[in-house]
């Protein structure tokens, strides 16, 4: 048995020599000053975050606050687990020796700090204790997206070798656009707006043909520009594409997506399969026959991955099609202990209740969703909320945010009850959206959902996954209103061209 912390020894002190006093500390302490004291006491670098991860493993709890911020026993923490607070400080000091803080974290890769936000939002890369990133998630970002990264204006001057000056030249001949604005203070009471563009969609600018780049660099200051002549000169590829994209979406009438993929280096295309066409063959041939995007085809890819991805989405999105369910366990594959059912296409809650197993919650999943044995005591028992599971999933696909786990929860349950499985046995009603989510980003291992380990709010955030898949990649482009009065089918009498220009193509 460990021995808890204590601020006295038993040690025996000689006759003459008046024992020491032992420290007296106040009744509670707030967390800095616990840690503080934890650190005096057991000898370990204890921190604020250190306290944190004993309050959520229930080891001390707050008995007062001041100006809210939570106050802590001071006996209950000399009452500690030595061991139990040396792993804790371990663990973290393990965890931060393989991560790094968001401004150390773009100095490791040289990113904008709004980067790495937009990354994590799109669930690209997240954040562990600390709000820390993990170290080989990011050089993996870096190496994987770095086309993906988004610059300055200058710093896009410095990558095509001009004068910051001579970049407005490039915005003005629409060879780029910024891919996302930001307001920056300046003084105490004025902001300006800054523009980052995509790194890699300033790379393309170099490949450019027909302009001079050579001749637009090492210029002296005050020296003409030549790239000021090529304001109005025909469109970069970028331009092209979104072009050809908009006239496919105009001639068909459907919603078509364009993305400049940073794996590949080249555009990747799809469509809506609206009304069954056009077929694959039918834009290959389209695109190869239109003039200005013609000379690029060999580089875009049709119907990529993230297209069926997208269509499948849109699909699972629309009325009576799907619901998202989850479930919190007992233990991993345990038993379940709250389930939730979400209508897909209004997001509606359909079924939320918790669920009394017939085994203990362990420790290590009560620290992830914070349920207790004592909450779900009197619950319902599985065989009694079954009957509702099965209304609400009848005829329905069952879209889950790691589905493999939350089927093998559910027909374990069913069994232990007794009952038939019906519906809910067929693998094919089933859809894993952690997997779509990785293969529609490209990525080459599951990212975790994010939300909160309660059932209905993960289902929730499952949803918002596939709203986010049913958008598609890049650029959505949309059919145009014909002008009043004119036939849909004549292309001169299309209202002019909607601003396609999105923030990630």
């Amino acid at each position: 048995m460990t021995d808890s912390i204590t601020t006295t020894t038993e040690a025996t002190v000689p006759e003459q020599a008046a024992a020491p006093e032992a420290k007296t500390w106040p009744e509670a302490l707030g967390a800095t000053r616990i840690a503080g004291m934890l650190a005096e006491l057991t000898g370990e670098p204890v921190h604020t975050a250190d306290i944190d991860v004993l309050v959520e493993q229930d080891a001390l709890s707050a008995v007062d606050s001041y100006k809210g911020w939570p106050l802590y026993s001071t006996e209950a923490a000399r009452a500690l687990d030595v061991d139990l607070v040396r792993s804790v400080v371990a663990e973290r000091v393990a965890w931060y020796e393989v991560s790094l803080p968001q401004d150390e974290a773009i100095a490791r890769i040289g990113w904008h700090w709004r980067d790495l936000v937009r990354m994590g939002s799109e669930g690209r890369i997240a954040t562990g204790p600390g709000d820390r990133y993990l170290i080989a998630d990011l050089d993996r970002l870096a190496e994987e997206a770095e086309d993906e990264q988004h610059v300055t204006a200058q710093a896009a001057a410095e990558i095509l070798e001009i004068r910051p000056s001579d970049w407005k030249y490039v915005e003005a001949a629409g060879w780029i656009a910024p891919a996302e604005t930001y307001e920056r203070k300046v003084g105490r009471n004025r902001s300006v707006t800054v523009a980052l563009f995509r790194l890699g969609d300033v790379r393309d600018l170099r490949d450019m043909p027909g302009v001079d780049w050579k001749a637009a660099r090492g210029l002296g200051k005050g020296k003409p520009s030549p790239l000021r002549e090529y304001a109005k000169l025909a469109p970069s590829r970028a331009d092209a594409v979104k072009a050809f994209c908009q006239q496919l979406a105009d001639r068909h009438s459907i919603t078509v997506w364009a993305w400049h993929s940073p794996y590949s280096g080249g555009w990747e295309l799809d469509w809506a399969r609206t009304g069954g066409g056009p077929t694959k063959a039918t834009v290959r041939a389209e695109l190869v026959a239109d003039p200005a995007v013609g000379p690029y085809a060999g580089d875009i890819t049709l119907c990529p991955a993230w297209g069926r991805i997208t269509r499948e989405a849109r699909h699972l999105l629309e009325p009576d099609v799907a619901v998202v369910l989850d479930t919190e366990t007992t233990d991993l594959y345990g038993q379940t202990i709250e389930l939730a059912v979400v209508d897909a296409a209004s997001g509606r809650v359909l079924q939320n209740t918790l669920v009394k197993p017939t085994e203990p919650i362990s420790d290590g999943a009560r620290y992830v969703h914070g349920i207790t044995d004592e909450e779900v005591a009197g619950a319902k028992p599985f065989e009694k909320i079954l009957p509702r599971l099965r209304k609400v999933t009848k005829d329905r696909v069952i879209c889950c945010y790691n589905a493999g786990f939350d089927r093998h929860v559910v027909l374990g349950d069913i069994r232990r009850s007794g009952k038939k499985p019906l519906h809910l046995e067929a693998k094919s009603a089933w859809y894993c959206l952690m997997d779509a989510y990785a293969a529609w980003l490209g990525s080459p291992r599951w990212l975790a959902l994010g939300g909160g380990h309660r059932a209905a709010e993960d289902c929730l955030a499952a949803r918002d996954v596939l709203l986010h898949m049913s958008k598609g990649r890049g650029t959505e482009f949309t059919p145009r209103p014909t002008a009043p009065g004119a036939s849909a089918s004549d292309p001169a009498a299309e209202s002019a061209p909607a601003d396609t220009a999105a923030a990630d193509i």
